[in-house]
């Protein structure tokens, strides 16, 4: 039995643990931190630094999906007028860990791609919320999980809010299909290159 609820504080640590693992193979990051070993380590440091400072925030929502009770799947929704933390509030949550374990040079190039990557989503006008992350546990994935956690439940949740867009980026095929599959358009295309090896990045929306 699936279940849908907003993240308590008492599970930022295994949201942020899933999510990480979720990550572990994207060419997002295998691009920029082609070590495996380097990558996980820095994902996993990433993401709990990413989960700490966004839930000081008042427009940052943590959802899940349990099964049975078990975390089997976590979003980050940010409304609209969400603005990312502050310096400080990134150092206090563990930013300078995540950068010692994937490298200054990597971190700060990773970072330049992935702001020029999400800007398109951030400047649609209106009333937009932005999916920053949707994960599902690798172990459950390919169960229609993500989305039925879409379908019956987040985009019920922004509707609700008085939302007029959703909006998110992705640089996977698989996800592409997907978010195309639930109703998403695509309205602006990136490619991105680094040492040689290039990325696709598409930005969508989800017009209510």
């Amino acid at each position: 039995m699936f279940t849908f609820d907003g993240m308590k504080h008492s599970e930022l640590k295994e949201c942020a643990a899933l999510a990480a693992r979720s990550f572990y193979q994207y060419d997002y990051f295998a691009i920029w931190f082609p070590e495996e070993k380097r990558r996980k380590r820095f994902l996993d440091a990433l993401v709990q630094c990413e989960f700490k400072a966004n839930s000081r925030l008042d427009t940052v929502r943590f959802l899940t999906v349990k099964e049975n009770g078990r975390i089997i799947a976590v979003a980050q929704l940010c409304a609209p007028g969400f603005q990312k933390p502050d310096d400080m509030t990134y150092v206090l949550s563990g930013w300078f860990s995540a950068q010692f374990r994937g490298g200054t040079k990597a971190v700060n190039e990773w970072r330049r791609m992935e702001e020029k990557a999400s800007a398109p989503c951030h400047a649609l006008p209106g009333r937009n919320w932005y999916l920053s992350l949707l994960s599902v546990d690798p172990g459950v994935q390919g169960k229609r999980i993500g989305s039925r956690f879409l379908k019956e439940y987040l985009i019920l949740l922004v509707e609700k809010n008085g939302g007029e867009t959703l909006s998110l980026f992705t640089n996977s095929e698989i996800n592409r299909a997907f978010y195309l599959k639930n109703g998403f358009e695509v309205f602006d295309t990136k490619e991105f290159t680094y040492n040689g090896k290039s990325l696709g990045s598409w930005s969508f929306t989800y017009r209510f």
